[in-house]
């Protein structure tokens, strides 16, 4: 396997890991209450979308196909789409911008997002040229 796909890969994984695991650490989303809250249910799914983007990574690690790189990709491109519109505008966070959720959860998980699509995107080119 070429470095540069180990690189992506390496990549993809860490970037899925950092995902899933924002939302409950260093950007994390509002707690259970009274009220359970949007952003909760904003963190469960970005817990589910890293995990599989880090699984994902992982794979890739497996077989320098073309094809099967090419596949996997299109799935993380899935995730980080996901990963992109969750927060924003499939259920989104707090309402208040001064809840942590809504000042540094949904953006950290923007940048994440954008991150995955950048690195799928670019390793697919790479692959794509190299084929």
């Amino acid at each position: 396997m070429k470095k540069v796909n180990v690189f992506f890969s390496l990549l993809i994984t860490v970037l899925g890991a950092l995902t899933a695991i924002a939302p409950y650490s260093f950007a994390h989303v509002c707690e259970v209450g009274e009220k359970v809250m949007k952003c909760h249910w904003t963190g469960r799914i970005e817990l589910f979308l890293g995990i599989s983007a880090a699984v994902l990574g992982l794979l890739k690690l497996l077989s320098s196909d073309a094809k099967y790189q090419l596949g996997l990709n299109a799935g993380i491109l899935i995730n980080a789409l996901g990963v992109i519109l969750t927060p924003t505008v499939l259920i989104g966070v707090c309402g208040m911008k001064s809840m942590h959720c809504a000042s540094v959860a949904k953006p950290t998980l923007f940048v994440f997002g954008i991150l995955l699509l950048v690195t799928a995107i670019s390793q697919s080119i790479s692959v794509w040229k190299n084929k």
